[in-house]
């Protein structure tokens, strides 16, 4: 449930953007859409239009298509795997203590700012609706509007999060954006007799997020639709695709810490989505991992595109806070690894990669000292 405070605030925030909008905002959300739409819903309700003038040719294999970008990334992950003893990164207790003083700056870190992100959901929902919603109906005419925008069935509760394991449309959905595979789905589904315990710990873990921080839990609870739960590589992801939904596959020995920390960083990654599809984060699709755009990444520590790089690093910033938070310092400092060659890759690549709004997101970390100065990182 979410607390009567958050919903006040939330109708404050809303308030101030009825009295201040225009119609060039809404002008300026829409188009936005369209890229987000043209570059990530192949399958989505809108006419894709041809994408944006850039090097669509890959490293080995001519034309740049997904599925050769995925196969690249997974052949640099194996050698990354074959180097990680010889090659991996240090903990950073230095990053460590100016991420939580970030983390302790208020509305600094975008994926947990309350007026940030009420503000993107609104200009898109109002944009994709055509109704300017309140406190009490902007949940449920969010996800509405994402589902029609994505040709989605993510299921929706305005004050919960629906768990699910086996909704026949949202497994067709899945299937459709190669998150299940059609010949398989009976393997990568949890049996009955695991679902229960499973629905259990979630419920546990949003609890533990709710004694941890209850204005990041309300903030989870308010822009995550569904948690569907099933069997693939990996632990947990999400798509950009299939904006509001989140998927998790724990494993037997999973703790409330790891159910916990996984609902954060898919949240994250949800954060980001938003943020690009009201005012674009990125200049290229995330699929586009020519050699010249690769950065080694946050989280797994080897070369992979820009884009996907940008969500590891606040991926790894927003886990360290809340894992700080928790009590979990440990965990938290392992993350801070591989933080300074992502952040210094990242700047000297975020011309002509990142769009003007996301090179102004990676200044915000900058200008708040994660790492700095940058020039003594070349």
């Amino acid at each position: 449930m979410l607390q009567e405070k958050f919903l006040l605030e939330v109708g404050e925030i809303i308030s101030g953007l009825r009295k201040n909008q225009e119609d060039s905002d809404f002008e300026s959300v829409k188009e936005n859409i369209r890229t987000y739409a043209d570059i990530n819903l192949v399958n989505g309700s809108l006419p894709q239009r041809p994408l944006k003038d850039f090097r669509l040719i890959s490293d080995t294999s001519g034309d740049l298509k997904p599925s050769d970008a995925e196969k690249e990334d997974e052949a640099r992950h194996m050698e990354a795997l074959q180097q990680q003893v010889e090659k991996k990164a240090m903990p950073n207790p230095a990053i460590f203590k100016k991420i939580i003083a970030l983390g302790e700056e208020q509305d600094a870190f975008f994926p947990f700012s309350l007026a940030r992100n009420i503000t993107n959901c609104w200009y898109v929902t109002s944009a994709l609706s055509g109704y300017s919603s309140s406190a009490q109906t902007l949940k449920k005419r969010y996800i509405s509007s994402l589902n029609q925008l994505q040709n989605s069935h993510i299921s929706c509760d305005p004050e919960n999060i629906v768990v699910s394991f086996d909704n026949p449309d949202l497994i067709k959905n899945l299937i459709r954006e190669g998150v299940l595979d059609n010949y398989q789905v009976e393997q990568q589904l949890f049996q009955p007799f695991e679902r229960e315990m499973i629905a259990i710990r979630i419920k546990d873990a949003l609890d533990f997020i709710k004694a941890v921080n209850i204005d990041l839990h309300d903030l989870i609870v308010q822009f995550i639709g569904t948690i569907v739960c099933i069997k693939r590589q990996g632990s947990s992801g999400t798509v950009s695709s299939m904006i509001g939904l989140i998927w998790l596959n724990p494993t037997p020995y999973w703790t409330v810490v790891d159910y916990a920390e996984n609902i954060v960083h898919e949240f994250i990654h949800n954060t980001i989505f938003l943020a690009d599809l009201s005012q674009s984060i990125f200049a290229t699709p995330h699929w586009y991992t020519p050699k010249e755009s690769l950065v080694i990444s946050a989280m797994k520590q080897y070369p992979r595109g820009v884009n996907i790089v940008f969500h590891s690093l606040y991926v790894a910033i927003g886990i360290i806070i809340f894992l700080q938070e928790a009590h979990q310092d440990s965990r938290g400092l392992e993350l801070t690894s591989g933080l300074s060659a992502t952040i210094k890759g990242l700047y000297e690549k975020r011309e002509g990669l990142l769009a003007e709004f996301g090179q102004q997101l990676l200044r915000e970390v900058l200008l708040n000292q994660i790492e700095k100065p940058v020039n003594e990182l070349s």
